[in-house]
């Protein structure tokens, strides 16, 4: 019982955190509508990205988020990250610019790996552990879904209905894949680094010319190569926990019964793409 409190009290910080990420973004996009503060968006995802750092090392939480996983990566297995590179390059499939000048690339390309980080973070990392302990398939599928969702937030900010939506659907599969990537290897920080590449690279996008054939284009080839790494992960890898043990729950049970649960100790407008 003790436990069941615990797991929900955690769930609810988790929530409220992401709740919180989710306005101070959208006050930040609505105020730099125009693009004048457009240098100053890292000074709220840095200090977003020190809390919750700080707040993981005070809990004693890196190593059960995945920042600290006992085991390497099985490259070979993993086909050695190939289809996230692939993916994390999607802002330049339709040619390469430079949208800013020196400065103000490096401070968006350091605000869009802040971005990463925190979103990972606050969905693949404290989301998907807390209900991880109840069930995995459930916490794969709620994190995917509520990251992917999300993105609805940007209807808000003024992007336009079919973007969104496009977004909204290879972000749930994308959000699936490293959900399952985490579970299966207990390793976080690559899913981090996607994460903030994918939106980093958007500064040297090309969006003149993108039509919306282009756009369902890329949206079915990003869902379909996220969905199939992920079933390919799933299949290729037994699941893991952050204490280093590795786990097949088809072979576990509870008082003689089969169970999927894990033990309880273990933005925005314009064509430019984000998750």
């Amino acid at each position: 019982m003790h436990d069941m409190k615990k797991s929900k009290s955690k769930l609810r910080i988790v929530l409220c955190q992401i709740i919180v990420y989710v306005i101070v973004m959208s006050v930040f996009e609505n105020i730099n509508a125009d693009g004048s503060y457009e240098n100053y968006r890292i000074i709220p995802v840095a200090l977003i990205l020190i809390y919750l750092l700080w707040s993981m090392a005070r809990n004693k939480v890196l190593e059960t988020c995945g920042f600290r996983s006992t085991t390497p990566l099985p490259y070979g297995k993993l086909l050695f990250l190939l289809p996230m590179a692939i993916l994390c390059t999607m802002n330049l499939w339709h040619g390469i610019v430079i949208r800013f000048e020196p400065r103000a690339t490096i401070l968006y390309i350091v605000a869009m790996l802040c971005i990463g980080f925190v979103e990972e973070i606050l969905f693949r990392g404290n989301l998907l552990h807390a209900l991880q302990q109840r069930s995995v398939k459930l916490a794969i599928i709620v994190s995917s879904l509520t990251f992917g969702l999300g993105h609805i937030v940007n209807l808000i900010n003024g992007a336009e209905l079919l973007h969104t939506m496009l977004q909204l659907i290879y972000a749930i599969a994308i959000g699936l894949m490293l959900s399952v990537f985490i579970v299966k290897t207990g390793h976080i920080l690559p899913c981090c680094l996607f994460h903030g590449i994918f939106n980093a690279l958007a500064a040297f996008s090309n969006e003149a010319g993108i039509t919306i054939a282009y756009q369902f284009t890329v949206c079915f080839v990003i869902t379909i190569v996220s969905l199939g790494y992920a079933l390919y992960i799933w299949k290729k890898l037994s699941i893991k926990s952050n204490l280093g043990e590795k786990i097949d729950y088809r072979k576990c049970t509870v008082q003689g019964q089969p169970t999927t649960s894990l033990p309880l100790h273990l933005t925005v407008p314009c064509t430019r793409e984000f998750l």
